[in-house]
Parts: C-alpha cells; sequence; structure tokens
C-alpha cells in the first residue's frame, strides 16, 4: 500500500472472507491481472509478492496489491475494479503529498493502491510508464503470470520509497547488495525519469541539490521532519505555477475529507467535519507561532 506515514493512515475493516493476509494478497493480484486483462489495461504490479526475492527481506509482507497502471488506461481499470466491488477510499488529490496513488478497497481481496506516477519521478506520467515498462517481465502471483519492472526499475522503486521515511530497510538491503554495474544502471533509470533528486535523498546525497526547488520537501520526508507548517512551506516550494501553488495553499487550511473517514471507518459528518476543521487550524496555529517565537530567538 502507499506509504501511510503520508497516506491513509486507518486500519482496515476485516475482510468478508478469512484467510490468510499473505493469501489474500497473492490472490487479489491475480483478480486485479485478471480484471485487467479483460479491461485491455497496461499495468505493471510492483512491490510485495511482484518484486524478485532477493531484492527484499524474506520476513517482509505485504498487506495490498500495489499497481502502476498505464494512465491513459486509468478510466478502464477504475471501471473493471468497481464493477465486481471495489470501493474508492482515498482519491489522488487526497491520498498523498505526492497525490500519485488512490485506494479502492473490496470486503473480500482488501486494499488495492493504484499508482498514476511513482514519487519522486518528475517525467510526464505516460511518458514515464514506457520507462518503467522497459525489461518488464512476467512473475507469477498464484498461479496467474502478472506484468512486473525488471530488475533495476524493481530496485529504483524500492530506493525511492525509502525517500520518503526515515526507514532505510530497503535501501540497507537492496543497494547494499546490488553491484556497481546495476546501481549504475539505477541511477541512470532514476536520471532519465528526472528521479535524481528523490534517489539522493534516499541515498543521503541530497546536499548535491541543495539548490533544486524540490531540496526542502525531500529533506523533510526524508530526515523525519515533524512541523506540518515546515512540510506545507517545502511542499509550496516544489510546486511549480501560481496557479498550482494557489491550490496547494487552498488546500493546506482544509481538512482531508478522505483520511478522516478512513480514520473514522465511515464518511464524516458535517459536525465531524467542522470540528476536526477548527482542530486544523488550532494546531496549524499553534506551529506558527512556535516558528515565529524560534525566528525571534
Amino acid at each position: 500500500m502507499t506509504d501511510r506515514s503520508h497516506d491513509s493512515v486507518a486500519a482496515a475493516p476485516a475482510p468478508a472472507v478469512s484467510i490468510p493476509i499473505a493469501a489474500r494478497v497473492h490472490l487479489a493480484h491475480a483478480v486485479v491481472q485478471h480484471l485487467a486483462e479483460r479491461a485491455g489495461v497496461d499495468l505493471l504490479h510492483i512491490k510485495g509478492p511482484a518484486l524478485l526475492p532477493d531484492l527484499r527481506p524474506p520476513s517482509r509482507r505485504s498487506t495490498d496489491v500495489d499497481v502502476l497502471v498505464r494512465p491513459s488506461h486509468l478510466h478502464r481499470l477504475i471501471g473493471a475494479l468497481e464493477a465486481v466491488g471495489w470501493s474508492k477510499r482515498t482519491d489522488f488529490a487526497t491520498g498523498s503529498v505526492f497525490a500519485h496513488a488512490a485506494n479502492w478497497w473490496h470486503d473480500d481481496w482488501g486494499w488495492v493502491d493504484v499508482h498514476l506516477h511513482w514519487p519522486g519521478v518528475r517525467l510526464e506520467p505516460e511518458v514515464a510508464y514506457d520507462l518503467w515498462s522497459v525489461d518488464a517481465g512476467l512473475q507469477p502471483i498464484a498461479h496467474v503470470p502478472c506484468p512486473v519492472p525488471g530488475r533495476t526499475a524493481q530496485l529504483l522503486v524500492l530506493v525511492l520509497h525509502s525517500a520518503r521515511s526515515t526507514d532505510r530497510a530497503d535501501v540497507d538491503y537492496a543497494w547494499s547488495r546490488a553491484d556497481d554495474e546495476q546501481r549504475s544502471a539505477t541511477r541512470q533509470l532514476a536520471r532519465a525519469l528526472d528521479a535524481e533528486v528523490a534517489l539522493a535523498a534516499a541515498l543521503g546525497e541530497l546536499e548535491q541539490f541543495r539548490h533544486d526547488p524540490s531540496y526542502a520537501l525531500w529533506k523533510h520526508l526524508s530526515e523525519g521532519g515533524e512541523s506540518r507548517v515546515a512540510e506545507w512551506k517545502a511542499r509550496l516550494r516544489a510546486t511549480p505555477g501560481t496557479r498550482a501553488r494557489a491550490r496547494l495553499v487552498a488546500q493546506s487550511v482544509r481538512v482531508n475529507r478522505d483520511h478522516l473517514g478512513l480514520e473514522l471507518g465511515r464518511p464524516p459528518t458535517r459536525n465531524e467535519m467542522r470540528q476536526r476543521q477548527r482542530l486544523r487550524l488550532q494546531r496549524a496555529w499553534a506551529e506558527v507561532r512556535a516558528l515565529l517565537r524560534g525566528d525571534r530567538a
């Protein structure tokens, strides 16, 4: 699933069918692949059972299905998922800092995270999808051949994912075991995808990009900054265009209805939205005052 430190942060309801999570995730991958083929959807299965076995520790377990879809095929995939009972719980705009994924829930099959692009990649998503697909292969999941990225792309996915948190387990395991040729190929793919800043954040090389507009955001994410005000300032600096910045400022003061719904386990009422809105503004004002006191010190 998408990174819960910056995305959805609620426990999922219990599936209607009681089977082990690992088995359910494998079967859900197979179901999603069947639906994609039937709808003519290009997608890549990423993370979890889609990974090459030597890229993640055996103890790591996935609790959901992650797929990267060709953006122009998104509407087909949504239609296929919702036709068999998946319901959307978060939208792309509200799902994360990068608006990169939305979450669907099925009472039997659990979570599916649909990714339009991968955080850290600044290349146009439709073009980026073609690059992610270079050297793609088939990985059997629940005995169904599922398209997965090649080794270089899988390694880059893991490392870029690590850049969004202080957890370096994937980097320590996969990157440290990669040889020089594999690391070089991964850096080349990052350059092609315009993902070098995020890669540097994951590898402890971010200071090389100190003057990049996204430097402050990746520093905040990779080093675990606590202030929400600091995060929004960093996001504003990394966002190009006046209109996009205006939308971000408006978003910063509104309660995320999707996240509150996940927290409550149901759609929030108007009163709950108002209460959370007041709390959000109170916390923001407290952080602003703390920052101002720090500036004066």
